[in-house]
């Protein structure tokens, strides 16, 4: 179901919208002006946000840049009018600006190769956004990517229990093991 509503939307009018008019699916993104209806995460994705937001609510309590950790806010670029609107599973925001973007990676969005760095290069074009971080649910594996000098962008891949994720835009380092703590790949969950 689909509220009624311009044929085309932009990211301002998606973000300021009731989600809930969308339709009974678990959340919406904005791509292209059409609003793209998202499935519930499994318990796996659900139990790796759960120890992301844990580690983060710790090192993130009275961050004096003001950096705050939050789950399911959307974001788009400011600098031109825009019709997609991506919301990130977690996001870094300091101040009124989403610094650092978080998306667990499914098993069924890896075979999606082609909309998954569709939504990178979304992301990549919202002008505070400093790093984007995916992490994999059905392995301890993440990949960074980092805005470096002139815009360009840096890939970094880490993996294992005992690696860290670096997050240098905002000054963290987070164990894996501390995201992964509830479900970890192995454990059954899936």
């Amino acid at each position: 179901m689909e509220a009624a509503a311009p044929a085309s939307w932009t990211a301002e009018a998606f973000l300021a919208a009731d989600q809930a008019s969308f339709g009974p699916a678990w959340r919406y993104e904005l791509v292209d002006g059409r609003i793209v209806a998202h499935a519930a995460p499994t318990p796996a994705h659900g139990a790796i946000l759960a120890g992301l937001a844990a580690a983060l609510g710790v090192r993130l309590r009275g961050n004096p840049d003001g950096c705050r950790p939050e789950m399911g806010s959307g974001t788009a670029p400011t600098q031109a009018q825009s019709t997609t609107a991506r919301i990130p599973d977690a996001t870094i925001r300091c101040g009124d600006l989403p610094r650092v973007v978080f998306e667990v990676i499914s098993p069924s969005e890896l075979g999606a190769w082609r909309a998954r760095d569709r939504k990178r290069r979304d992301l990549q074009e919202i002008e505070s956004i400093q790093e984007i971080i995916e992490i994999y649910q059905d392995e301890t594996a993440i990949h960074i990517y980092r805005r470096e000098a002139a815009g360009a962008w840096s890939f970094e891949a880490v993996g294992g229990a005992i690696s860290v994720l670096p997050l240098r835009s905002v000054g963290l380092s987070i164990p894996l093991q501390e995201i992964y703590e509830f479900a970890m790949p192995g454990d059954g969950a899936s």
